[in-house]
Parts: structure tokens; C-alpha cells; sequence
């Protein structure tokens, strides 16, 4: 797996010194942007904690961290998506919480995140699928309001999925029941997480360039659309390449920078961000991810 890691943070190096760089950077923002996206990373880290909670099981929050930080190292091996989960199972085993509740929890986040992160990527950047979409806007909208109400229903249509799912695979999840509550919470941390990472990301932007085009809003469209987008890449790892076009692609339309300028910021970005996810999870590894033994 730290192989896997090294080689993509290697490649991505290589990306970022080979970039046409129009930069006129200001520390001060990038590092706040870096301050902005930890913050998100705790509100993540607390949503999949208190959906566990609402399942049932029992986790405090520098656990919850060390597992979802160190399980963000598996996102960087093909397949990653699937085997994350499991890492969730197994890494929450060793800290006593049942493996189907951590897994449960951490496939039903994933799913809100995707959907929620369309639904934000449509609202957000409204204005200008109502541009390019020559009149078809209409029918997005009805699309996220679907999904979003497929969302809320969640709870009520988990039964259904898992008997269709037994059927066709001929074997029993074992979920359990689906609390509305951690849907609900799932939803409102996921919200907030979409927001502060569009904050993070302007304040990127602002530093690597010296200037940032566009509302909040925009950025917030931008990055949610990619960011999802190189979620569905199941076969690329962190959707990896996927993610770097898609953000280029998404900012250039949004009028935010330049072909030259959104490049670099796509590539910057993913450095960016691949560091601020594998300093902490290096740090919890180094700690270790076994419980301690109970004091006597």
C-alpha cells in the first residue's frame, strides 16, 4: 500500500514540475486553505463517528480519526472505493466497534457523499449549466431533486436493496437496520464538508495565483464536480488524472482562470491535498492502529 502511495505522490511531482506554472503565490492563503481543509477533514471524521454512534456501536474521536486517515491510504490502490470499506471493517475490529456497523456506516457516507456532491455541484454552479446546457437545465434539476429525495427515503427503501441485493448474490449483508438518524446526520456533514472544501479550495487558488476569479459559490460547484467525478473512476487510484481534467475542464467553464491557469491549479491542488491526507495518515500509522491494552 506505501508503495502504491510513493509511486502516485512520485507521479504527481513529476506532473506538478512539468506544468506550465502561471503562479504568483501567497503562503498566507495556501495555508490557510491547508487550516480550512483539516477542519473538513474533522467534520468528516465526526459524521462517520456519530453515524457509527447512531448504529449502535461506540468510538471516541481520535480513534474514529486514526481509522479514517489511515484508510484513506487505501484509496491510492486500484480498486479503491471497495477496499476502503474493508479497511474500515478491520481497522474499527481492532478498536472493538462491529465490523458491519464501521463498514455500514462508512458505504452508506460514501454513497450520501457522491449524491449530495452532485446535487451541490448542480446548485452551486447553476448559472452556468443554465448557459451551457442551451435549455436542458431543467432537467438536471429535476434529477438532483430526485436523487436527494432518494436520499431522504434511504432509510425507508434499505430493506427492499438488501432483499434484491440477497437475491441476486445470494447472500445476506449484515447491515442491520438503517438508522434515519445517521442518514440525516450523513447528509448535513456531508453538506457542510462540500462547503468548507469549496472555501478551501478559493483560498487555494487565490494563493497559487494571486488573484481568484468568481463567487465562493463557483469553487464549491467546481470542486464538488470533479471531486465526484474521480470518485465514480473506480480504476483509477484517488481518481487519479480523472479528478485533474475534470476540475481544468470545470474551472475554464466557470469562467474562473484560464486553460494555462486551471491546470495548474488542478495539478497544485492534488498535490495539495495528497499531502494534507497522507502527513496524518503517516502519523496515526507510525502510532499504530491496535487498541492499547486496558489499563489494569
Amino acid at each position: 500500500m506505501l508503495w502504491f502511495v510513493g509511486v502516485k505522490l512520485v507521479d504527481q511531482w513529476r506532473k506538478f514540475r512539468g506544468t506550465p506554472l502561471e503562479v504568483h503565490p501567497r503562503w498566507g492563503f495556501i495555508a490557510l486553505s491547508c487550516v480550512v481543509v483539516l477542519a473538513t477533514y474533522a467534520v468528516l471524521i465526526e459524521t462517520w463517528r456519530r453515524m457509527v454512534i447512531a448504529w449502535g456501536g461506540e468510538l471516541a474521536f481520535r480513534d474514529a480519526a486514526s481509522i479514517w486517515f489511515v484508510s484513506t491510504l487505501v484509496r491510492y490502490v486500484p480498486g479503491n472505493t471497495v477496499v476502503q470499506v474493508g479497511a474500515f471493517a478491520e481497522l474499527a475490529r481492532r478498536r472493538r466497534v462491529p465490523p458491519a456497523t464501521a463498514a455500514g456506516a462508512a458505504a452508506i457516507n460514501t454513497v450520501v457523499a457522491i449524491a449530495t456532491g452532485f446535487v451541490i455541484a448542480l446548485l452551486a454552479g447553476w448559472r452556468s449549466i443554465e448557459r451551457l446546457s442551451h435549455g436542458k437545465s431543467t432537467l438536471y434539476l429535476v434529477a438532483a431533486i430526485a436523487l436527494l429525495a432518494g436520499l431522504l427515503l434511504l432509510p425507508t427503501l434499505m430493506p427492499a436493496l438488501l432483499r434484491g441485493i440477497r437475491r441476486v448474490t445470494r447472500r445476506s449483508l449484515p447491515i442491520g437496520v438503517l438508522p434515519r438518524r445517521a442518514v440525516y446526520q450523513s447528509l448535513t456533514g456531508n453538506v457542510i464538508a462540500w462547503g468548507l472544501y469549496g472555501v478551501a479550495f478559493q483560498l487555494f487558488a487565490y494563493g497559487v495565483l494571486g488573484a481568484a476569479r468568481g463567487t465562493t459559490l463557483d469553487y464549491v460547484a467546481a470542486w464538488a464536480a470533479a471531486y465526484v467525478i474521480g470518485y465514480l473512476a473506480l480504476a483509477m487510484p484517488a481518481g487519479l488524472g480523472v479528478r485533474e481534467l475534470a476540475q481544468a475542464d470545470a474551472l475554464t467553464m466557470l469562467g474562473l482562470a484560464t486553460a494555462g491557469q486551471a491546470l495548474t491549479i488542478a495539478v497544485t491542488a492534488r498535490l495539495w491535498l495528497t499531502l494534507l491526507e497522507l502527513l496524518p495518515a503517516l502519523f496515526y500509522l507510525a502510532r499504530g492502529t491496535r487498541p492499547r491494552d486496558p489499563a489494569p
